[in-house]
């Protein structure tokens, strides 16, 4: 779940390059940058913000987490044309952003509209540490605490430097004898907190150590 007062973009759907021009002249994007309608803002959001976890529809449920991904602001227009120093709070907008190091698949399959409309699959974009982790069972919040260090010693061990999804829940299912449901409920956890990051495609692999 996010914080209070935590910044976040909901991006609905790409901007046709006509809905842009329309109002900016100025359309012409890089490979990793677009144009996109922005819904209302729940805060006031500065220019060059950045963000690193992708949240899908209004469960906001975590597509990739930080370390696959970041994304910046950069400029932020109102529906009239006019060139705003930041992102108000409660407007909708058309803004440019700039992933690092390319467009996320799930950004590039949202579709295009010549305006602003509800899109129940909207992707969300925020900063990992504007999240606080939705486990309220006191036993999977110590399982979170142990599974970092326990089972990347235990794939250091079998040698295994990328994982799938289901590799990772299976082994957690077989140390830990979880449900397979509260080991995705886990993963995602230590995606949230940037413990576990995207590789490649479908592949994770867990962060540097540190202390937990």
């Amino acid at each position: 779940m996010l914080r209070e007062k935590a910044n976040i973009l909901t991006i609905q759907s790409k901007a046709k390059k006509s809905a842009v021009k329309h109002i900016w002249p100025d359309v012409a994007t890089d490979a990793n940058q677009g144009w996109f309608f922005i819904d209302y803002a729940v805060n006031e959001v500065a220019l060059n913000a950045k963000f690193d976890v992708l949240l899908e529809g209004e469960s906001k449920q975590l597509i990739s987490g930080p370390g696959s991904f970041s994304v910046k602001l950069l400029i932020c227009l109102d529906q009239f044309g006019n060139k705003l120093s930041h992102m108000p709070e409660g407007y909708k907008t058309l803004c440019k952003l700039e992933f690092t190091p390319n467009i996320p698949a799930a950004i590039k399959k949202l579709p295009s509209l010549d305006q602003w409309d509800y899109n129940p699959r909207a992707l969300s974009v925020a900063d990992h540490r504007d999240i606080e982790l939705a486990t309220p069972d006191v036993v999977l919040n110590d399982l979170v605490g142990m599974v970092y260090v326990q089972m990347k010693s235990t794939f250091e061990g079998a040698r295994i430097n990328a994982f799938s999804k289901k590799d990772f829940v299976a082994r957690l299912e077989s140390v830990y004898h979880t449900h397979t449901q509260n080991g995705d409920r886990i993963l995602e956890s230590l995606m949230q907190l940037g413990k576990v990051t995207r590789k490649s495609g479908d592949l994770l692999e867990f962060a540097e150590s540190e202390t937990y």
